[in-house]
């Protein structure tokens, strides 16, 4: 069954119905959450990256993830002809974009689409980030500069960044829009603000928004080491579950990790009309940018997005009770990122809730936006929020509820998403609890 075209008659709104995600915490919803409430870190040595030259030694490790056995849990919801030619792209494509289809299969039955069906010419596919495939294409390189004829014969073909979406829609046989769209740790922001507007301008019904997994490569880890942004602090590199801290008094850096998520967006309309679940409603995402190409945070940049993401959506400042913080666990761009929220929302400021799910995650990097979203959505489902962990000593210039203490309970009325990236470039989304 394929739904019609929807038409509407009234301001369209853009809903949440189905999440996918693996990540450092797990690779079903259920899994993430109760890894999140119980407060356990991803993060530890890398085994599948060589990092015997590198300083920073830790990470989200998930290369030696599984996918034909995680393809295999939709086999029958695929069909044997889908099943087969899947697994055939599986034996040739990058990790990257395994994983993406694999979170994207999965938010895909979570919406319920397996069994109903889209428009295929009205169904968006955005995959959030770049350099999507640098590992693949590092080992590439090295086999090229050993032989020339020994680098993998479909590399020109499957390591650039469009060949993620291509592929989601060759599975799932979509024609709509599709692209990646890159702005460093705001991709997946970015990608929902496409989507976002595929929908409200009618172009679309439904929107694959994927946060592609980053495959970085050691030389990409390394170049962050050089510019004092990840942790290398050897009493880290011996207990990486420590090491993602933000907030703390003693954060020393980012830890990169893999990972990769997708929200299934609809009209809501074409949502109602089929009984879909609703997760939340997306009310809007903003973007600006600090013009400075250099990683150096600016809160009153940040503040001003958040009031005119506020103002664009006819938010009272009031109504937002939660916020799913960027904090990477940089010394200053923590900081930067507390002050932003306390102009923007003034005194509400001290009444809202706070947390880092990168304490337990590490930095999922482009795919952050949409893998801390999720985490957001669950957390507003089960109105019980996970704590930010490794908080020994709280910087005293935090001095906002970021749930140090542990899980606290509370009822998430409305969310506020940040997501700042390299080269000052900031998104943020707001996502509403639906309630009809």
């Amino acid at each position: 069954m394929v739904l019609k075209s929807y038409t509407p008659h009234m301001k369209r709104r853009a809903v949440i119905t189905g999440m996918g995600t693996i990540n450092p915490l797990g690779d079903t919803l259920e899994g993430y959450y109760q890894n999140l409430i119980q407060g356990k870190s991803g993060i530890r040595r890398w085994r599948t990256l060589d990092m015997s030259k590198i300083e920073c030694k830790i990470g989200g490790d998930l290369g030696d993830y599984d996918c034909p056995a995680g393809l295999e849990r939709f086999k029958e919801e695929l069909g044997a002809d889908t099943f087969k030619k899947t697994r055939k792209i599986f034996r040739s494509t990058t990790f990257s974009a395994k994983v993406s289809v694999l979170c994207t299969l999965a938010a895909w039955e979570d919406a319920g689409l397996f069994k109903t069906g889209v428009d295929p010419f009205r169904t968006s596919v955005i995959v959030g980030g770049h350099n999507l495939n640098s590992n693949y294409i590092h080992d590439n390189s090295r086999r090229f500069f050993q032989d020339e004829e020994a680098m993998d014969p479909l590399s020109g073909v499957e390591g650039i960044d469009p060949n993620v979406p291509a592929v989601i829609t060759e599975i799932l046989g979509l024609h709509g829009p599709t692209f990646t769209i890159g702005g460093a740790c705001a991709s997946g922001n970015l990608a929902l603000r496409e989507g976002f507007r595929d929908i409200m301008s009618g172009e679309c019904d439904t929107a694959v928004i994927a946060g592609g997994l980053f495959d970085m490569s050691p030389g990409d880890i390394q170049a962050s080491v050089i510019i004092n942004a990840v942790v290398v602090r050897p009493e880290f590199q011996e207990h990486p579950e420590k090491a993602s801290r933000p907030f703390d008094s003693d954060r020393a850096g980012f830890v990169y990790s893999h990972g990769a998520g997708t929200l299934m967006l609809e009209e809501l309309g074409h949502a109602l009309a089929r009984g879909a679940q609703i997760h939340g409603e997306v009310l809007g995402v903003g973007a600006n940018a600090n013009a400075c190409h250099l990683p150096a945070p600016a809160a009153g940049v940040q503040a001003r997005l958040i009031r005119e993401l506020l103002a664009s959506t006819g938010t009272d400042p009031s109504e937002v009770d939660f916020a799913s913080c960027h904090a990477t666990g940089t010394p200053g761009g923590d900081l930067e990122e507390i002050k932003a929220i306390k102009e923007a929302f003034g005194a509400h400021a001290y009444r809202m809730k706070l947390n880092a799910a990168k304490s337990m995650l590490g930095h999922t990097c482009w795919a952050s936006p949409i893998v801390e979203t999720i985490a957001g959505l669950l957390q507003m489902k089960h109105g019980r929020l996970h704590p930010t962990i490794n908080i020994d000593r709280l910087d005293p210039e935090v001095d906002l509820d970021v749930c140090a203490a542990g899980p606290v309970e509370h009822r998430i009325r409305c969310m506020l998403k940040n997501s700042f990236g390299f080269g000052g470039i900031n998104s943020c989304s707001l996502i509403r609890r639906y309630e009809g």
